[in-house]
């Protein structure tokens, strides 16, 4: 008779009952679970992309870019070909690391003429404003450079760099305050960069760097202008880890009347 009452109590659906919502609940949850972790999974790799979009003003060769490199390593090798009295060269590699978001340290060295050889270089600059954040990427930052614009005494700088990408549209500008380690002299330093995005890895525009000297002390002023102009057509692609950026344009140089054709080829890795 027991049997009989425990046979009818299943047939009913009491146990079984008690154990199929249990199941179902659980494949719910993982479901559920799912869906919500998706979109955080999703979201970094959607956020790196458009800041990488953002930032594409590293393609200007005369610029300095408003934001850290998209990576946590970027390397650059640099070369420049101008004749405005005889022919001239120069030679730059630099490293940047990304210590922590928007924080970035740079280290390199440059030749400009056979006569003082290779000099170092090292830069810290901060992103304290982000396109995707607040419209506008913006930092700063403090540089020294063995060899100043107007002696090999070495120089140290304060800069702060802006860029917006518009659509299709890419604009940069610099200004820099520089002060000589060994003398009273110095400079003030512009850079402006317009570009145009062909395709996604593919930009054409104009690029420009305007420095100008100022001295506290007046006696044994050189001959020729107190600044210095390049200025000319870019363009710029990337593939893989490679950025190449071409520059041609016109060199007008400090200390002298003269002024010539100027070339600038730039390769970055970013790691």
């Amino acid at each position: 008779m027991f049997q009989r009452h425990q046979q009818k109590t299943q047939e009913r659906g009491s146990p079984v009952m008690s154990v199929r919502p249990s199941a179902g609940a659980a494949r719910f949850l993982t479901l559920a679970a799912g869906l919500l972790l998706t979109p955080v999974a999703l979201a970094e790799p959607a956020d790196a992309t458009e800041e990488n979009r953002a930032s594409m003003d590293r393609f200007f060769p005369l610029s300095e870019s408003a934001a850290t490199p998209p990576t946590y390593v970027r390397a650059e090798t640099a070369g420049q070909a101008t004749s405005s009295e005889g022919m001239g060269y120069g030679v730059s590699q630099r490293v940047e690391l990304v210590v922590v978001r928007g924080l970035s340290l740079r280290v390199g060295a440059e030749l400009r003429n056979t006569e003082n050889g290779f000099t170092p270089s090292a830069q810290a600059k901060y992103q304290f404003l982000r396109q995707g954040e607040q419209g506008l990427n913006m930092s700063a930052g403090l540089r020294y450079k063995q060899q100043g614009f107007q002696s090999t005494g070495g120089e140290a700088e304060a800069f702060v760099a802006a860029g917006k990408r518009f659509g299709n549209v890419l604009a940069t500008a610099n200004f820099a305050v520089g002060r000589e380690l060994s003398s009273p002299e110095g400079d003030v330093e512009g850079h402006l960069g317009l570009g145009y995005l062909l395709m996604e890895n593919l930009v054409v525009g104009l690029n420009a760097r305007y420095q100008h000297e100022f001295e506290t002390e007046k006696a044994g002023r050189h001959p020729g202008r107190e600044f210095e102009l390049m200025s000319g057509a870019m363009v710029g692609y990337g593939i893989g880890i490679a950025e190449l950026s071409l520059l041609g344009g016109y060199y007008m140089p400090r200390a002298s009347n003269a002024a010539g054709p100027m070339g600038m080829l730039r390769l970055g890795l970013n790691f």
